[in-house]
């Protein structure tokens, strides 16, 4: 029940008082209030339960919205205020403290016994406590063995995959009260890539940073950043080239867009107009980095259990494919670097019945490499569809000279095995590329080149050009109309 339209009182009681805590729980569900929470707190004579109940406000009728997580809540605060020690020593020597408080107490009560002047009723009452506090102090023995266990340690390895973090200025943007929200934008993203590509993105957690600036977010895939900049509720962003004759004025903010390297103009909603370009909120804005983010690294966001599921979806249909591919002709591991390099090129997956009988038609490739560019040709009409626009696709070749570069870089030292590839090298074809295609006004350009360094110059040059596609001569089929525009 995260929601910001909720109620909440706190309500102390001794912990000794066990049946003044049950009255008050009693009397509390009666009132129609749900205990959220109990910590034990220490008070400078005994020890309390802190009891927080909530229900939803007597003049709001409860929605169906109210398990959604909303970090801005009372709830988020309280949990941060009242959090368990931060980690097992921690609370080791807090629970020692208290076993070593308990011993005091169980020791000033048995003083108390040996009194002669103790009456019976007196004396039953003494006993009652030290057998109350007897199985309290078993209670904290038995948490202390508990805490020192390695099973523990063991229960606390666990990785969030995809991670959001965000400064404490933006979180109201995964608040469930606005229209525009994080958590709604995430599931259009998924749907998004579940229809253009196949591609199913992991759960995404939502996180506030004390280590951000203010305004700041940022994306981390297991637990390592990869992306950071900043947003602004209450802007819309605009992309400087698409505001032609716009003037810059004192309370806009321009920067350099991390994604696209781009000007990138963020103007008060108040000021934009409605027949301008459609412009970004703070929330489409992390939405488009998470898409980004999510199939540039593709790679290591997917994992066996992923590749496991599309498996499933053919085993459905045909059971053939799978017994006869996996793992005979291809392990696991290549049909995740083929399902990944495939959807890093945003070549859709969705048709995976059919990209597993190509698989099978082709399994007696070599390597890995020569396996994605026979599936990759099998899959060419589909390709060159999907970039195709009004029936044509503009192209844009390597010159010889370049050409003959790139081949330089396959050059292998027969000793290590590897490729060697100078970083200035690849910065000038990347900042030819990008001259050309500044000057012909084009946005997402498509290279064509020979088959068998299509992969290679894919991966060197999209790390210096976003949205850069990179086909091989033989993708090019005669069912779309090609224009080639010209060389580099």
């Amino acid at each position: 029940m995260y929601n910001k339209k909720m109620q909440y009182v706190i309500k102390s009681v001794p912990t000794d008082d066990k049946q003044g805590l049950e009255d008050l729980l009693n009397q509390m569900s009666d009132d129609g209030w749900d205990l959220y929470t109990m910590h034990e707190v220490e008070t400078e004579s005994s020890y309390d339960f802190n009891c927080i109940f909530m229900r939803p406000k007597q003049e709001e009728e409860k929605t169906d919205l109210d398990d959604i997580v909303n970090i801005t809540s009372f709830k988020y605060r309280m949990e941060k205020m009242l959090a368990a020690p931060s980690s097992p020593y921690a609370s080791c020597k807090e629970i020692q403290l208290k076993i070593s408080n308990q011993k005091e107490r169980i020791k000033k009560i048995k003083s108390q016994l040996e009194s002669e002047h103790l009456s019976p009723e007196e004396k039953t009452h003494l006993n009652n406590q030290m057998s109350d506090e007897l199985r309290q102090l078993d209670g904290l023995k038995q948490a202390l063995v508990n805490e020192i266990s390695p099973n523990t340690m063991f229960s606390t390895i666990k990785e969030e995959k995809f991670v959001v973090n965000l400064s404490e200025e933006i979180l109201e943007l995964i608040s469930m009260e606005a229209n525009d929200n994080l958590l709604a934008e995430t599931v259009k993203i998924r749907q998004k890539l579940a229809d253009s590509l196949g591609y199913v993105i992991p759960h995404i957690h939502f996180h506030n940073s004390d280590e951000l600036s203010q305004n700041e977010f940022n994306i981390k895939i297991h637990d390592i950043e990869l992306f950071r900049t900043v947003v602004f509720p209450g802007y819309i962003a605009f992309y400087k080239d698409e505001l032609k004759g716009y003037k810059v004025s004192d309370d806009d903010i321009v920067l350099n867009d991390e994604l696209t390297g781009k000007k990138l103009i963020w103007i008060p909603q108040q000021k934009v107009k409605d027949f301008w370009v459609h412009g970004m909120s703070a929330v489409e804005y992390i939405g488009k980095a998470i898409e980004t983010i999510s199939i540039e690294e593709v790679s290591d966001i997917m994992d066996y259990n992923d590749v496991n599921n599309y498996v499933e979806k053919v085993i459905e249909t045909n059971s053939f494919l799978v017994d006869n591919i996996l793992p005979d002709f291809i392990t696991a591991s290549d049909l995740k670097y083929l399902l990944s390099c495939l959807i890093r090129e945003k070549v859709s997956v969705r048709n995976i019945v059919y990209i597993f009988e190509k698989i099978n038609d082709y399994a007696g490739e070599p390597t890995k490499e020569d396996l994605l560019d026979k599936v990759r040709l099998a899959l060419s009409k589909h390709i060159i569809k999907d970039l195709a626009v009004d029936g044509e696709l503009k192209v844009i070749e390597l010159s010889d000279e370049i050409t003959e570069k790139i081949y330089g870089f396959l050059g292998r030292d027969d000793e290590e095995g590897i490729v060697r590839i100078e970083a200035k090298d690849v910065e000038d074809i990347a900042d030819r590329i990008t001259k050309f295609t500044k000057a012909k006004k084009i946005t997402n350009p498509v290279i064509v080149v020979p088959m068998e360094i299509r992969h290679m110059i894919f991966v060197i040059l999209s790390e210096f050009i976003p949205d850069l596609t990179i086909l091989a001569h033989e993708e090019l089929v005669s069912e779309c109309d090609i224009k080639f525009i010209g060389k580099i």
